[in-house]
């Protein structure tokens, strides 16, 4: 019994220790009024756009004032030697705006480093919890 215990809880540890759990950053919304009850999706990125347009069905609105954008960024694709050299704990991060008038209202981020999903889904999540409740 004593082994089992042992070996589950070595398994636990080993599993927590090979997920990905970068925090994600955000700044306090510049909103008046909370919550939204529209967004413009306006991101060139298809994943983010896919991702986007699935989670704000419901509200998304071309005409809405409120613009969400947002880009992926891989560190592979950065030139700095420093950077380079030194090599980085991930591989990119996803970050997301939220736009008027082209006044940044609130800005989220979040690392990854091979689970580009999980980022997206993390930035999602804070966008909806904040923005939107």
């Amino acid at each position: 019994m004593r082994i089992y215990s042992f070996a589950l809880i070595l398994s636990a540890l080993f599993l927590s220790a090979c997920s990905e759990d970068y925090p994600v950053y955000a700044t306090e919304p510049n909103i008046k009024t909370l919550p939204l009850q529209c967004i413009n999706i306006a991101t060139f990125n298809p994943k983010l756009s896919k991702a986007l347009k699935k989670e704000f069905k419901s509200i998304s609105n071309r005409e809405c004032k409120y613009r969400i954008t947002g880009y992926i960024h891989f560190v592979d694709s950065c030139n700095n030697p420093e950077t380079k050299s030194l090599g980085a704990d991930f591989n990119g991060y996803i970050r997301l705006y939220i736009k008027s008038n082209n006044e940044t209202l609130y800005k989220v981020q979040s690392d990854f480093k091979s689970d580009e999903r999980s980022a997206l889904n993390r930035v999602i999540q804070k966008v909806t919890k904040d923005i939107f409740f």
